[in-house]
């Protein structure tokens, strides 16, 4: 007997010991070899794979259609849905994801582009009033139309849906605060959002000429905190040489001011609009928090936009500067990454940072999101489908994300480890600006403050033209949209 109980005993500590070794490995990130075809180059390397368990939305075969509008020109289609996988790394990892929802729920994921920026939420708001679905969730502009879909009453909250977990890792719920209004989250945005931020493009050969010049390198600046405005402008400085001609001159900066120069007011971490101490959002950037630091940056980026090491020029999109990045004739230039891929058809090795923070008592980067935002409509024929599917697009998505570096960066990430971390950055630091989301309603133009007053007009002329009239429109955007929930 007592031999029996000894023996029963040493299995049940076997069962105990191997259930704690399960448990313990349990979310353990395992390096895995994996090989991936780029263009005509198979080639093989370590990517993470997550084993954490899976989100709670049970096994189901839904046997059904999730249906995603896309504002194209603000979401590349090629970045969120693919008919079928080819050679790229990107197609093929969002292949596999679209494969694993189906498997997984029984769902199949299909897109449409959405239209233009006039018209892409018209099919979404028709749907909703004739309850006919048809569209499941619409990927939006950053800015245009996002405001009437609110005011209208035609999208349902996000913490309304079943099976979304706003707490997990993959959905930004900070992001998501900065747009919620009267309590609710009505925009939403997640790791399925792939980035359309600006960042920092260098060229890597000019900068190793001026390593001596720096007590760090560019990275370990951002590491460290270090990689603020003016070190940002240090920087450009040291890329600067005269040829006789703006032709032939080397610059230390080179790009647009138009978008990509508001981004410079969000990283430093002045907000456009925000809540007041009485709970009213109100026009910011100038009151007693922000207006000494909002004068610093607008004053340095005029004197940045003026000085000879620098040609930026405020131009229309898709024009050609004199001095392009690709010519290998600048040390930098204000890029997004959804146009980083395009450095790979030039001979360049370029490298990417973050925008700089303020000073070095700012202790977080913020990169100024360019994309858009999920929007759920208020009618759907199934709410736990959808909100599941957006559940399992958002969590399958960190293969996508590592495919969506490799593509940018043109190499394998092990090769390219200090600008994999970069990206890293950007990506866990967008942010957005009610300002800027709901631009038409707080006077027009706010996200555009640096590149607008660098020219004849003042700051305080700008603040003052906009302040009144834009916080009672704020005031009755967010009255019609209490009505609605």
């Amino acid at each position: 007997m007592k031999t029996s109980f000894k023996i029963l005993s040493l299995i049940l500590a076997l069962v105990m010991m191997l259930s704690v070794l399960v448990a313990c490995d349990n979310g353990k990130k395992n390096d895995v070899e994996e090989t991936t075809t780029s263009g005509s180059e198979n080639t093989t390397a370590k990517v993470e794979n997550t084993t954490e368990a899976m989100p709670d939305v049970e096994k189901k075969d839904y046997d059904s259609a999730f249906y995603l509008s896309v504002l194209t020109d603000s979401n590349p289609m090629e970045h969120y849905w693919v008919e079928e996988s080819d050679n790229d790394v990107l197609s093929a990892a969002l292949y596999e994801r679209q494969e694993k929802i189906q498997n997984y729920l029984g769902v199949e994921v299909l897109a449409s582009h959405a239209g233009s920026f006039e018209t892409y939420t018209e099919d979404f708001k028709t749907a909703v009033k004739n309850k006919s679905g048809g569209v499941d969730t619409l990927l939006t502009h950053v800015s245009s139309g996002v405001s009437g879909l609110l005011t209208g009453g035609f999208l349902t909250p996000f913490g309304d849906l079943p099976g979304v977990d706003l707490d997990a890792d993959y959905w930004n719920q900070d992001f998501m605060d900065d747009l919620s209004v009267c309590d609710e989250y009505l925009l939403g945005f997640s790791d399925f959002n792939i980035l359309y931020t600006f960042v920092i493009a260098y060229n890597v050969d000019l900068l190793a000429k001026y390593d001596d010049a720096l007590d760090k390198s560019v990275y370990q600046l951002v590491d460290d905190y270090e990689w603020t405005l003016q070190q940002f402008i240090d920087v450009a400085k040291l890329g600067y040489i005269d040829n006789g001609a703006v032709e032939k001159n080397q610059y230390g900066l080179t790009g647009q001011q138009w978008v990509p120069w508001c981004g410079f007011l969000e990283s430093c971490g002045v907000n456009l609009v925000e809540m007041n101490d009485k709970g009213a959002y109100e026009i910011s950037y100038m009151n007693d928090v922000y207006k000494e630091r909002t004068q610093n940056i607008v004053g340095m980026l005029t004197e940045l936009a003026a000085a000879n090491y620098s040609y930026v020029d405020y131009m229309v999109a898709g024009t050609t500067m004199t001095v392009p990045f690709e010519t290998g004739r600048a040390l930098m230039t204000l890029t997004d990454t959804n146009l980083l891929d395009n450095y790979l058809n030039y001979d360049i090795d370029f490298g990417v940072l973050p925008y700089p923070t303020y000073d070095t008592n700012q202790k977080e980067y913020r990169s100024l999101q360019w994309g858009g935002y999920l929007a759920v409509p208020a009618y759907m024929e199934n709410e736990e489908m959808v909100g599941e599917t957006l559940e399992m697009l958002s969590f399958f998505s960190e293969d996508v994300k590592t495919a969506y570096y490799q593509k940018l960066l043109g190499k394998q990430i092990a090769d390219n480890p200090d600008d994999r971390r970069m990206l890293e950055i950007i990506w866990d630091s967008v942010c957005t600006d009610f300002g800027q989301t709901f631009d038409e309603i707080c006077g027009g133009t706010l996200y555009m403050l640096p590149q607008v007053t660098s020219g004849s007009v003042s700051l305080t002329q700008f603040y003052e033209g906009r302040t009144s009239g834009g916080n009672t429109s704020i005031t009755n955007f967010l009255k019609k949209i209490d009505k609605k929930y």
